[in-house]
């Protein structure tokens, strides 16, 4: 249930839905109508490494127990040549017009090695944020790294998913940027922003990554008052 959990909180930070209608009234209509059935195949969430080709698995689609995926619209602007995160759109509408859609995300990271590796990491207990009202632990919410080029790093969120996921604010509320992985596996801030209040981190500090365990620590830094002691695992 946890890794349920983890997906479909992953699933709102990067603005991913499963399936959905587009049309929002029935007026006119006399006669039933019936809705395709669109089937996003494989994960929802993929990683794929920098140069590599990416194939997509695709998705089923049926129309009144008829086979009609060759109907479904793709939109894709995955790119393997550039690490970053993408998405593959999937589309498919009946006679009646009305649409139903599926999504997937494609991220793509520079396979370099490292003692951090890309994927989803999960907030691990230990972490809070401190200020203003007091301490305020949180944990279980999910945070995205990527490597963009050897030993330089893209996450997220630094606030660990307290606004976006804890708060309920949503996607806009992530603090996301790009960190340096140092040779003494330390960590420095490289960029940040929260596009909700359109500003940035301070700071960060006590950033590192433990190479035996790929555990990753900070405290960000935020608005003179906060401070989100992060671990990830």
């Amino acid at each position: 249930m946890k890794s349920k959990i983890i997906i479909f909180a992953v699933l709102g930070f990067l603005g991913i839905g499963f399936q959905g209608c587009e049309k929002e009234t029935t007026a006119g209509f006399t006669d039933i109508t019936i809705y395709p059935v669109l089937e996003v195949l494989g994960d929802p969430i993929v990683f794929t490494n920098k140069g590599e080709p990416y194939e997509d698995a695709g998705v089923s689609a049926e129309l009144d127990g008829e086979d009609v995926v060759d109907q479904v619209v793709v939109q894709s602007n995955v790119n393997t040549d550039e690490p970053g995160i993408y998405s593959v759109n999937y589309s498919i509408t009946n006679a009646d017009g009305f649409t139903v859609t599926g999504s997937r995300t494609v991220c793509v990271t520079d396979p370099t090695p490292s003692t951090i590796t890309a994927g989803i990491k999960t907030v691990s207990a230990g972490t809070n944020r401190s200020g203003g009202t007091g301490v305020v632990a949180y944990s279980g919410y999910p945070v995205l790294i990527l490597q963009m080029e050897p030993g330089i790093f893209y996450i997220t969120d630094f606030f660990g998913g307290y606004y976006e996921v804890r708060a309920g604010y949503g996607p806009a509320y992530a603090m996301k940027g790009n960190f340096k992985l140092n040779a003494n596996n330390t960590l420095t801030l490289i960029d940040s922003g929260v596009d909700g209040w359109g500003d940035s981190l301070d700071g960060i500090s006590n950033a590192s990554v433990d190479p035996a365990t790929g555990t990753i620590k900070f405290t960000a830094s935020y608005a003179g008052t906060y401070n989100f002691n992060v671990i990830l695992n």
